[in-house]
């Protein structure tokens, strides 16, 4: 007998479709019906708007009509963002690589923002969990290259969820003001490039964040590590 909850699964991945919604769960009663619609959301946009959004989507792709109050929606991340003119350009992966280091791996993440480019670098153990999170601090490490000055960025989670029949690597980032922490949420499919959907999914934190930041100046070289010597 297929369970309540699972006769929603269409529902739950036309929600995820929306607007500013990073994930979504239904819940069913014993009798089928909707109990409960819990959403994440990225922060920035009226929860109002995304609840009515919900309604709509439901009501037009399923033919199901839901009271408001059934819908919870959690946002995440900053909900007021002053951009500059000046501001970091949108950043863009452009190169990735893996090398075999003592402490596991090592990896180097290139990104592109503008005329602007640099290499962050992590090391860490290779195995499949763990070369996550190196993926990821090294995608933050160039980020923090990009910009002029600590942008209070750091790694919290990254985790891979399933969603309906897709599967997602989501990634929380932390940022720090002063006293202050809040929490950027970003998610992309997990393709057949792992590497790259990790780190699609930092970016996909970040991005929205970058234009607040001001952009380094540009320089004619970056000063790496010493390449080992082999005898």
């Amino acid at each position: 007998m297929e369970h309540p909850s699972n006769r929603y699964t269409t529902a739950q991945r036309h929600i995820v479709k929306l607007r500013d919604v990073i994930s979504c769960e239904i819940q069913a009663d014993s009798d089928g019906g909707i109990s409960a619609v819990h959403v994440t959301a990225r922060a920035g946009r009226s929860p109002r708007l995304i609840v009515r959004d919900i309604e709509a989507i439901l009501a037009a792709e399923e033919g199901i009509s839901i009271d408001h109050r059934k819908i919870s929606v959690a946002q995440y991340g900053d909900t007021e963002l002053v951009r500059s003119d000046a501001g970091l350009a949108r950043v863009s992966l452009a190169g990735v690589s893996l090398h075999h280091a003592s402490q596991g791996f090592e990896v180097e993440v290139t990104l592109a923002s503008g005329a602007l480019s640099a290499t962050g670098r992590a090391t860490g153990p290779g195995t499949r969990w763990e070369i996550r999170r190196v993926l990821a601090q090294a995608t933050l490490d160039a980020v923090a290259k990009l910009v002029d000055g600590d942008p209070g960025l750091s790694l919290g989670e990254v985790e891979e969820k399933d969603l309906g029949d897709k599967q997602v690597i989501l990634v929380c980032v932390n940022r720090s003001q002063g006293r202050a922490e809040s929490h950027l949420i970003g998610c992309c499919e997990a393709g057949y490039d792992s590497s790259q959907s990790v780190i699609f999914a930092v970016l996909d934190a970040v991005n929205r964040l970058v234009g607040t930041f001001r952009p380094r100046q540009p320089v004619e070289y970056e000063i790496g590590p010493a390449a080992s010597v082999r005898g």
